[in-house]
């Protein structure tokens, strides 16, 4: 009986030992790294989104206006952060269609917001600014000729660059639209 009474008390300790303590710490400090790096990868993740879905449409534009051999313009409003694709050459032709705007949208429009209320981003991203990448000029459209490219009207790439805040810092990320091939493309996100 005595025998048994001490092999419970052992076990019938109130404590943890130094290694369980460890293991625990490591833990909740993985966990907390791994909340601290989603955190930082939502801004990246709302950038990245929304430049794919802007080079997405500059291309729309440009397949329509090779396809039709006549220019097509995509045409952007920084008041109300929203871009419509517009057949600006001659005669009447259609307009992209636009499966992601629901029933109730304009069948005779394409017309997108940059920030997308259906995929809640957790970031809201804008339009900070358009311009020719060697002149540094102000531009608010890009028009695709029958060849693809922005030509002759335009004989320097476009730059599109979008931001975002998160924390005090400002991430961006230039989308580039060149003028030759009207072949469009976002670089690496960057900081200000």
């Amino acid at each position: 009986m005595r025998m048994l009474r001490a092999c419970q008390s052992r076990n019938d300790r109130h404590g943890f030992t130094l290694v369980e303590l460890l293991i625990v710490v490591v833990l909740i400090s993985i966990l907390a790294s791994v909340s601290l790096l989603s955190t930082d990868s939502s801004t990246a993740h709302s950038l990245e989104t929304t430049s794919r879905m802007l080079v997405a449409d500059l291309r729309l534009a440009r397949n329509h206006a090779i396809q039709f051999n006549t220019e097509y313009t995509v045409e952007f409003d920084l008041k109300t952060q929203t871009y419509e694709i517009v057949h600006t050459g001659a005669g009447t032709l259609p307009v992209p269609e636009n499966n992601l705007a629901g029933s109730a949208a304009d069948k005779d429009k394409y017309i997108q917001p940059v920030q997308k209320d259906a995929l809640n981003l957790p970031d809201q991203v804008v339009i900070r600014q358009m311009f020719l990448k060697t002149s540094d000029t102000d531009v608010r459209d890009v028009a695709f000729g029958p060849m693809g490219g922005t030509g002759p009207d335009r004989s320097e790439d476009t730059v599109i660059v979008l931001s975002t805040t998160r924390n005090g810092t400002t991430f961006y990320i230039p989308i580039t639209v060149s003028w030759i091939t009207g072949q469009a493309w976002a670089d690496e996100i960057q900081t200000k």
